[in-house]
């Protein structure tokens, strides 16, 4: 069972996160830093699907506070920190699955964009030697 402060600081990060809604699209970029510090923090000593989230929203938090991550997905930031709350509140009960699929939503927002296409590519034979075939 983990300590009583780690539940309270994964409901007051769960709370906070979700009272950011209002802040939309202003989020205050040290505030964000820090809970990905203190998400990160809660990944100690939990268990390994629960650390794995915890981390991935350390992660995402990061690419918000960048400015990398699409603010249409503060949603799934505000679930995710819940699913982890509830998973760090009761070991047992939170199924894998769903801290999988937590994890995963918050990895997809965490992913990097691509930098830019890529550039195309010059043909192999000069065009004026091609022929239609008849």
């Amino acid at each position: 069972m983990l300590p009583s402060r780690v539940i309270t600081r994964a409901g007051a990060l769960e709370d906070e996160l979700v009272a950011l809604v209002a802040a939309l699209p202003a989020l205050p970029i040290d505030r964000l830093r820090a809970l990905a510090d203190d998400a990160r923090a809660l990944a100690t000593g939990a268990r390994p699907p629960t650390a794995t989230l915890a981390r991935a929203l350390g992660a995402v938090l990061d690419r918000y506070a960048d400015g990398a991550a699409p603010l249409e997905g503060w949603g799934l930031v505000a679930q995710a920190a819940s699913t982890l709350a509830g998973a760090l509140a009761a070991p047992g009960a939170a199924a894998a699955t769903a801290l999988a699929a937590a994890t995963h939503e918050v990895d997809a927002l965490a992913a990097p964009a691509p930098t830019s296409p890529r550039p195309a590519r010059t043909p192999d034979v000069p065009l004026t030697s091609l022929r239609r075939r008849t």
